[in-house]
């Protein structure tokens, strides 16, 4: 469905749980709590849910699903952005940027809060006040997506607008409108409205990854935060 803006809104996929579908639809993400919050708890939860939206796919490191917490420059993939940024703020991306097809959910269950528990940022592009003009430059404009032997060229926005392709630690302006492109993002993601989820030990957060950027807050040194994650291809 096309909204007036010219923004694509994605069919629903049907799932088992119809609550955890309409919500997504609505909202673009969910969150909720578990009872009984052991790691095995969570983990089932988690596989349950995402077999229930999609396809498990791989994430950097290769598994379908990966323990992620802050961590230090030294001590990240050296592909990720916590190589760039370690323990500071991550800035909004879509996860997956990197390939053609970003997957479609990011699903996280808190293992643990740790001594100082960094928060999960949450943004809708689709409320970022984009015009039908900018839309459709940001169609048109090629970056390159870096994926070393495998990297290619593309666009911010897909031609069918269903979701962004951000990621400041693969995208890469090739002209200067590329760079304009690129800016015009940063600046509507520094005055959109932010959702702050602050984890409790338990909670699960399915997120619609084509429609909700995420990010991290800033962690100190020595955090423990532990985060079950899968990523859902549909």
């Amino acid at each position: 469905m096309k909204t007036a803006s010219g923004i694509v809104t994605p069919k629903k996929k049907q799932s088992n749980s119809l609550e955890v579908n309409n919500s997504l639809y609505l909202n673009g993400w969910m969150h909720y709590k578990l009872e009984i919050a052991t790691p095995e708890n969570i983990s089932s939860e988690i596989e349950r849910i995402g077999n229930s939206l999609g396809r498990r796919t791989a994430g950097r490191a290769g598994a379908l699903e990966e323990i992620v917490q802050p961590l230090h420059q030294k001590d990240a993939h050296p592909r990720s952005l916590s190589a760039q940024y370690g323990l500071n703020t991550l800035p909004f991306h879509v996860e997956l940027s990197h390939r053609e097809l970003p997957c479609r959910y990011v699903l996280l269950g808190c293992i643990a809060t740790g001594k100082s528990c960094s928060s999960t940022k949450l943004i809708d592009w689709r409320n970022l006040g984009f015009s039908s003009s900018e839309l459709s430059f940001l169609e048109q404009v090629p970056i390159l997506v870096r994926n070393g032997r495998r990297s290619f060229y593309s666009t911010i926005l897909n031609s069918e607008r269903t979701f962004l392709r951000y990621d400041p630690g693969c995208i890469e302006a090739i002209d200067k409108r590329g760079e304009i492109a690129i800016q015009l993002v940063e600046k509507r993601l520094g005055s959109g409205i932010v959702f702050e989820h602050k984890w409790c030990q338990g909670d699960i957060l399915i997120i619609d990854n084509w429609r909700i950027l995420h990010g991290r807050g800033a962690s100190k040194s020595g955090s423990e935060r532990r985060l079950l994650r899968a990523l859902i291809d549909v």
